[in-house]
């Protein structure tokens, strides 16, 4: 996860950033930046849409080259640039859905394991705890009394 605001990378989903102390909870709760599942059905039908229409434009393309309405070299230029607008779109879907789907996962199972790396410790002895001086008396035989029955009459 990455800060929005100064752009450090954060070990895991925090609600400040350590860097900048920019709220971070905000963001998950701003209706403007959606839900990962909101964000992929969206482009979901953004690819389905833009297939079918480029899909559409080359099919329209090669009819008025049959029905011999627009010439063929000018047909066959206008059914090639849609297919490569095809390609060319779906990859750029494709490649920002995938990206969509990595970031939500990220998201749900943080790498937890990462934050808890030994590298960044230093060497350190063991130590021993000593033994108490005196012995120490619990807590509940300094607290606890016992209680005796008081009794009221009844008038």
């Amino acid at each position: 996860m990455t800060c929005p605001t100064c752009g450090a990378r954060l070990k895991r989903a925090l609600s400040y950033c350590n860097h900048c102390g920019a709220n971070l909870s905000a963001l998950k709760l701003d209706p403007e930046y959606g839900s990962p599942e909101t964000t992929t059905d969206t482009l979901v039908w953004v690819i389905i849409g833009t297939t079918i229409t480029l899909l559409g434009m080359a099919l329209g393309g090669m009819v008025l080259i049959k029905n011999g309405s627009i010439p063929e070299g000018l047909g066959s230029a206008f059914v090639g640039l849609s297919f490569a607008a095809l390609v060319l779109v779906e990859s750029v879907l494709l490649w920002r859905l995938l990206r969509v789907n990595k970031a939500a996962r990220q998201s749900r199972y943080p790498d937890e394991a990462e934050d808890f790396k030994t590298a960044e410790l230093g060497e350190s002895s063991p130590h021993v705890l000593e033994a108490p001086a005196e012995s120490v008396s619990s807590v509940t035989e300094q607290t606890t009394r016992t209680l005796k029955a008081s009794y009221k009459e009844r008038e």
